[in-house]
């Protein structure tokens, strides 16, 4: 006799077959872990559904199966650190919507708009200074939040987490997710092409319960973060920090704002980084991706040294935004990036190997990737 769970199990195959090999791959994985988590109690069986039903969706909306690994990282890493599924969930969130072009008519919440005051940005297409890519990089997680139905599976899976809370205190706690989720300024390279563009707090804060110091002190951050200088960016691509006067008075008010932040997103903003050069990360090929679109990589033997180059990025990033050591990234990257020709010295990536140990997974994430820019 089949009962619900078989009859579940052999629906989510099904649906998973249906999906392009990609995402197929990905979304397997990912599962696998998921009920792991089901068994060792980390996850209910409602809470492990609603993640593998969010999976799934990604697939059949034809989301980016490139990013699907990194959400596994995000997700994964911060279940098992803060054993709490909605913030885990949170993360995942955020970064689902990877995609180029995005849809142009996607509302975004929270809104941007420019620090001046001169323009609001309810969606995608308001953004009409700005690349396709550079869409994509700067209002991902706005359209995350935005997204009715990714809005829906939120308040389902605190509705299983917390059955206590009425529809009003189901919509405080997705709010506040969507709060620890705004993590542009933990990137450089986002920072550059957000220049001029803050996000509007206080509709977001109110929903979730903040008071006004506390949207203030946020506001005040993504002011400062939106008075990034984009001449900055190149130090970073180069795998070092500004030296000029302007860029450590900015990096002080940055660092002095973002301590005031709530301690979910302060969180939010150093794991984005940490969980980047994990296994699933690699495995599903977000940074050949990324080295094709935004990279200029045009031939699959130029990834693992562009790949190096976006570490070298993300190592500089991590001691000039975050105020951490280098040696917290390079301790917990060298056992998953050596099998990919990458290895440090001196706290800096450098190619080990140009013919490595995942040659053939380069190269078919490499023309995976080079399809769908061309498409």
């Amino acid at each position: 006799m089949t009962g619900p769970s078989h009859r579940a199990s052999d629906r989510f195959s099904e649906r998973l077959r249906a999906l392009s090999d990609e995402h197929q791959g990905s979304i397997a994985r990912f599962h696998e872990r998921l009920l792991a988590f089901e068994r060792s109690g980390l996850l209910s069986r409602d809470q492990q559904r609603i993640v593998s039903e969010h999976l799934l969706r990604l697939g059949e909306r034809r989301r980016n199966p490139a990013n699907t690994g990194n959400i596994e990282d995000l997700f994964c890493h911060t279940l098992e650190d803060t054993k709490d599924p909605i913030r885990a969930f949170a993360q995942a969130l955020a970064d689902s919507v990877k995609v180029v072009p995005m849809d142009e008519n996607a509302p975004l919440f929270p809104a941007m708009k420019r620090v001046d005051g001169s323009k609001y940005f309810a969606k995608v297409a308001d953004f009409d200074h700005l690349s396709a890519g550079d869409k994509m990089l700067v209002s991902h997680t706005m359209v995350a939040y935005g997204d009715p139905e990714m809005w829906r599976s939120a308040c389902a899976l605190v509705r299983v987490t917390h059955p206590e809370l009425d529809d009003a205190g189901v919509d405080r706690e997705v709010a506040k997710m969507a709060v620890q989720s705004q993590h542009l300024p933990s990137s450089t390279f986002v920072l550059a092409r957000a220049a001029g563009l803050t996000i509007d707090c206080a509709p977001l804060y109110a929903r979730a319960g903040y008071d006004a110091v506390a949207t203030a002190n946020a506001q005040r951050f993504y002011d400062v973060c939106a008075q990034f200088v984009p001449a900055w960016a190149a130090a970073f691509l180069d795998g070092r920090a500004p030296t000029d006067p302007a860029w450590s008075g900015w990096r002080a008010d940055y660092l002095a704002t973002r301590a005031l932040l709530p301690e979910e997103l302060i969180y939010q903003l150093s794991s984005d980084t940490l969980t980047n050069f994990h296994d699933a990360t690699l495995e599903s090929g977000k940074w050949t991706d990324a080295s094709v679109f935004f990279g200029g990589v045009t031939n699959s033997n130029e990834v693992t040294d562009s790949i190096a180059r976006i570490v070298n990025q993300y190592i500089a990033e991590h001691v000039a935004l975050h105020d951490r050591p280098a040696a917290e990234l390079t301790e917990a990257w060298t056992r998953v990036l050596e099998p990919w020709g990458i290895g440090f010295q001196n706290d800096r990536a450098v190619v080990l190997d140009r013919n490595p140990e995942k040659r053939d997974k380069v190269v078919a994430q490499f023309e995976e990737a080079w399809s769908r820019k061309n498409q």
